[in-house]
């Protein structure tokens, strides 16, 4: 008995380290925006006009629940340094919604290729869903995106959710998801 205890526990803090990994890193990429945009006061022509974007994948990436989840995003086209705020709301298959906004930051990497980071304070509530420990949560996200025509982008994102530790309860979850852009006219 002591060594199956002793196996999930060391396997429950494999898993928690790799999700305080991934909050890190995802963390300091939504950070990295702030960095680049005093060095750069030119921001690229791909966020020069409001767009709207649709998602859907799955929650609980890492979670032994995997719920398919949906979300729609409006990103307004580029403020000062290259920052545009964004606001969006989605929803899980297990009842879990989750509303809120915060900035983006986006890097042409190539003629059609760009990468997004982004983080923001969303409202979460879990109905059946994962307890994540609050109804205010921190949504931070790293996005690829491919440019497949004029004003269309598809996008794949990888998200974080937890409450920062700031509540007793504080498990996280992530998301992957396939998303469409479209600028706005």
């Amino acid at each position: 008995m002591t060594n199956h205890v002793t196996l999930a526990v060391q396997a429950d803090s494999s898993m928690s380290s790799f999700k305080s990994l991934a909050l890190v890193v995802t963390f300091l990429l939504s950070r990295l925006p702030l960095v680049h945009a005093s060095a750069s006061a030119e921001a690229p022509a791909s966020i020069a006009d409001d767009r709207l974007v649709f998602h859907g994948g799955v929650s609980g990436l890492f979670d032994s629940e995997k719920p398919p989840a949906i979300a729609l995003e409006y990103r307004w086209s580029a403020s000062k340094a290259g920052l545009q705020p964004w606001l969006g709301a989605g929803w899980a298959t297990d009842g879990a919604i989750f509303a809120g906004g915060g900035l983006l930051h986006t890097w042409r990497v190539a003629s059609r290729w760009e990468l997004v980071t982004g983080f923001g304070p969303v409202y979460y509530d879990r109905h059946e869903g994962l307890d994540l420990g609050s109804q205010l949560e921190f949504y931070s996200f790293a996005e690829a995106g491919w440019e497949i025509s004029p004003g269309r982008r598809l996008l794949l994102r990888f998200a974080h959710i937890s409450n920062a530790s700031m509540s007793e309860i504080n498990p996280g979850t992530e998301l992957l998801t396939l998303g469409f852009s479209l600028r706005l006219p």
